[in-house]
């Protein structure tokens, strides 16, 4: 408010211009200070608008991580599992909107690097809308005699440039070709004598992949059965050499757990045309390749589909809790990442006592008896679809107490510990004061030791 002072002088109008002035201009600062707090590079708005873009981010991230922890869980316990198809789809069912391009999953606009072989998330790549995505084409030619397939392969990322092409199959890598972040278009062409599904994998500033599926190729090796998802301790397949203009020398075998073509040298083991090879005593996804040579020295390298094997126990734990003073409660949890559990067989002091056909990962078993026990040897026994068992021990007891006897005469208390020796009951008096306590009348209380 300006104050109009009466003066004599005739410079009443002179102040009060001064003063306008001089309120104006202080009224601009402030303006300009508080547009600066609201709009500024550290503004309000910039702050609030930061805030909320972290927040969402690290919501996406928060759902991307429970997914892949449930991968993980599907990973140990769900034979149909696979880090390629059975993972793409949990992220995209779990979470709307979201996409998985390569080994980048992105939800709402936010990128995150995906590890499949734990699964597990990696770093943050930033907003899909700021990502150079390179160009992959791919196709798949046969060859004439349908014995072999070239997969054809282009790709461009012109920002980066592609440093690096993987050729990937069942996880384990087929070839690699390696460059100085080469801008302009490269073409490659793999030729395989396999059928499957292939994965490309192309480095550049991010890592994307694409899957090309090869079929149509005849082995001259027929197997029958040619694969098999189903987990066995054994696989008995049949081998058959198909109809050629060359007369067969020899034909050997071996199981190797890899889609890596192995050396002429490493085959040892021989078999007959139309014989049966039996795989046993492996665990896991195992090939069986053919080295078949004709006596004109011709050589021909080739292998089946996956077999699954399983010839290891599950992974067991084994704990045991007092319940009472005359019972316990063991706890056992498994898992088995093949074939899967069947069942759960409990034992005490070696007879049974409970028996649970079941595949969750966490049961108990309840020992009843009708005095308090000394430590019993008890053990759990897990036998997963195979017939593999696992057998784990562990010591355990009911419940001790402690009876806390509380003297009327004198403010003395005595502990007695309760058990059996003999058929009999052990009163211990830590108390040298025990000859002065009248025990006539008492009361008692019990707590757990």
């Amino acid at each position: 408010m300006l104050e109009f002072v009466e003066r004599t002088d005739g410079k009443e109008k002179e102040i009060t211009t001064i003063a306008l002035v001089v309120t104006l201009i202080v009224l601009l600062i402030l303006a300009g200070t508080s547009i600066a707090m609201l709009t500024g590079e550290n503004g309000i708005i910039k702050r609030a608008t930061q805030a909320k873009e972290n927040s969402r981010k690290a919501e996406v991230r928060e759902k991307l991580e429970l997914i892949l922890l449930n991968a993980y869980n599907e990973k140990m316990l769900n034979d149909k599992y696979n880090q390629n198809e059975f993972l793409d789809n949990m992220i995209t069912r779990g979470i709307e909107g979201a996409e998985v391009k390569g080994d980048i999953a992105i939800a709402d606009g936010y990128a995150y690097e995906i590890d499949r072989s734990v699964p597990k998330i990696g770093k943050y790549l930033g907003k899909e809308k700021d990502l150079v995505f390179p160009e992959i084409v791919t196709s798949v030619t046969l060859a004439e005699d349908n014995k072999t397939a070239t997969i054809h392969i282009t790709a461009k990322e012109e920002r980066n440039g592609i440093s690096k092409i993987e050729i990937i199959q069942y996880g384990h890598v087929l070839e690699t070709y390696e460059y100085e972040n080469i801008k302009e278009e490269i073409t490659e062409n793999f030729i395989t004598k396999q059928n499957g599904v292939y994965t490309i994998k192309v480095y550049t500033g991010i890592t994307i992949s694409e899957r090309v599926k090869v079929e149509g190729i005849i082995a001259s090796i027929e197997y029958s059965p040619n694969g098999s998802e189903e987990y066995k301790k054994e696989h008995r397949v049949k081998v058959s050499v198909k109809e050629t203009d060359e007369k067969v020398k020899s034909i050997k075998y071996q199981w190797l757990d890899t889609t890596v073509e192995p050396s002429k040298e490493s085959f040892l083991e021989n078999c007959e045309n139309n014989g049966t090879v039996i795989g046993k005593g492996v665990t896991g996804t195992y090939y069986l390749w053919i080295l078949l040579e004709t006596e004109n020295g011709k050589t021909n390298i080739c292998r089946s589909e996956g077999f699954n094997f399983d010839n290891q126990g599950p992974i067991v734990q084994l704990t045991s809790t007092p319940t009472s003073e005359t019972s316990f409660t063991l706890n056992a949890s498994a898992n088995d990442k093949h074939s899967g559990i069947e069942r759960y067989e409990f034992y005490v002091e070696g007879e049974t006592i409970d028996t649970q056909v079941t595949q969750i990962s966490s049961v108990q078993a309840v020992w009843a008896g009708t005095e308090m026990a000394e430590e019993k040897e008890c053990y759990v026994r897990v036998y997963d679809v195979a017939g593999n068992q696992t057998t784990i021990l562990v010591s355990a007891r009911t419940k001790l107490y402690v009876w806390e006897i509380s003297v009327l005469q004198q403010p003395a208390y005595y502990s007695i510990e309760v058990g059996k020796v003999n058929g009999g009951v052990t009163l211990t008096f830590p108390s040298k004061r025990r000859e002065k306590a009248n025990f006539e009348n008492f009361n008692h209380k019990s707590r757990n030791r």
